[in-house]
């Protein structure tokens, strides 16, 4: 059984890898449980 393997990935991944550690970087991230909280907030002014 091998240790590694070697994985291709395409520029549009690689993307949204980068998009990703800048949203975590500038807090641009929410939790399930924090939009769980809005979405019933949300449901409950209707």
């Amino acid at each position: 059984m091998k240790n590694s393997e070697i994985y291709s990935v395409s520029e549009y991944e690689i993307d949204i890898i980068k998009k990703s550690e800048e949203d975590i970087k500038y807090g641009r991230v929410i939790s399930q449980e924090d939009l769980d909280k809005e979405d019933l907030e949300w449901l409950s002014e209707i």
